[in-house]
């Protein structure tokens, strides 16, 4: 095992230290900015590509892939212990707070029968104001153009149906 270090050692060139240090650069760059997962598998692929680069034999290569894993894990274990105590990055940790009065998950303050306008067309999905406050409405399955009078037909949890009057 000693042997394999020391000849990655004399093999080692700058090119290996940057493409490296680009892998993690993606791979902490993709924890702050989540997405599809483009920039940890542009991270991924450059440093596998450097652990072969880098090899002159299976077993160089071999060692090399253990320790980048273990470095990945290392970097993964890290976070959840920070997490764990609370010290993670602001980007990381949702700091908002819902307010029931303000989400959509609210239950809306309209009642069957009730009238409203049409905001935006309904297609079947849309916008209408009840008293001043605007809901996302369904109609029953018709197109409804905008600014048009329509009635509440039913009320279930915060879908509100509605329907042409």
């Amino acid at each position: 095992m000693g042997e394999i270090f020391e000849a990655i050692k004399e093999n080692i060139e700058l090119v290996h230290i940057i493409l490296f240090a680009l892998g993690i650069i993606f791979l902490v760059a993709e924890m702050f900015e989540p997405g599809v997962g483009v920039l940890g598998a542009i991270g991924a692929v450059l440093m596998i590509i450097d652990v072969f680069v880098l090899a002159e034999s299976f077993a160089q290569g071999l060692v090399l892939f253990t320790c980048v894993i273990f470095i990945i894990l290392l970097a993964v274990l890290i976070m959840f212990i920070l997490a764990s105590y609370g010290i993670v990055p602001k980007k990381l940790v949702l700091k908002d707070t819902q307010i029931t009065s303000e989400s959509f998950a609210a239950p809306p303050d309209v009642k069957e029968g009730e009238e409203g306008i049409t905001v935006t067309y309904l297609r079947p999905v849309g916008k209408a104001d009840f008293g001043g406050k605007v809901y996302d409405v369904i109609s029953e399955g018709e197109y409804i153009e905008k600014d048009k009078t329509v009635e509440v037909v039913t009320v279930s949890g915060n879908k509100i149906t509605v329907r042409e009057k």
